[in-house]
C-alpha cells in the first residue's frame, strides 16, 4: 500500500491551526461571558486547558499520526483506502462500480500543493487521503482509464 507524502503533516497542522483559532474564539467568548455574569474563575481554567488539550492532539499529535498509519492502494480491480489508529477502517471499492472522480483543491491545499481525490459509486464514495496535486490528475487519470476497460452487465 502506499503511503501519503511526507510534507502532509505540515499541510494538516495549518489546517488545523485555522480550527484552532475558532476554538480560540470561543474560548474568549466564553471568557467574556463568565468575566461580565460573574462567573467562577474555574470557567478561565476550564477553557485554557480545554484549549491546550485542542492544541496538543490536533496540531501536534493528530497529523504525524495520521501521516503513519494512513495508506491507500489502486489496483486493476478495486481502490483500497486505510484509516484510523483506534478504530482502524478500510474502505474498497470495486472498479466495475465506480461512476465518477474528482480531483478538489482549496486555498491551503493550494498552498501547499495537495489535492483531495473523491472516487464516487452510485451508492457512495471515497475519499483518499491528500496527495501531491500532480499524484491526484494522474491517479484519476489511471482510474477513469480502468473503468473505461471494465466490461460491466450492470
Amino acid at each position: 500500500m502506499n503511503k501519503v507524502h511526507g510534507d502532509v503533516v505540515h499541510y494538516m497542522r495549518v489546517r488545523s491551526f485555522w480550527n484552532f483559532l475558532v476554538w480560540v474564539v470561543a474560548a474568549l467568548l466564553l471568557c467574556a461571558a463568565a468575566y461580565y455574569f460573574e462567573w467562577s474563575h474555574w470557567v478561565y481554567w476550564g477553557a485554557s486547558i480545554w484549549l491546550a488539550i485542542i492544541f496538543i492532539i490536533s496540531i501536534l499529535i493528530r497529523p504525524r499520526l495520521y501521516y503513519r498509519v494512513t495508506r491507500y492502494m489502486l489496483k486493476e480491480d478495486y481502490i483500497v483506502v486505510r484509516k484510523g489508529f483506534f478504530r482502524v477502517s478500510t474502505k474498497m471499492v470495486p472498479i466495475r462500480r465506480v461512476q465518477g472522480a474528482r480531483v478538489s483543491t482549496g486555498p491551503i491545499s493550494r498552498k501547499y500543493d495537495f489535492a483531495m481525490l473523491e472516487v464516487s459509486t452510485a451508492s457512495a464514495g471515497i475519499g483518499l487521503p491528500p496527495l501531491k496535486t500532480e499524484e491526484a490528475s494522474v491517479l484519476k487519470e489511471e482510474i477513469i482509464e480502468l473503468v473505461k476497460e471494465e466490461h460491466s452487465d450492470v
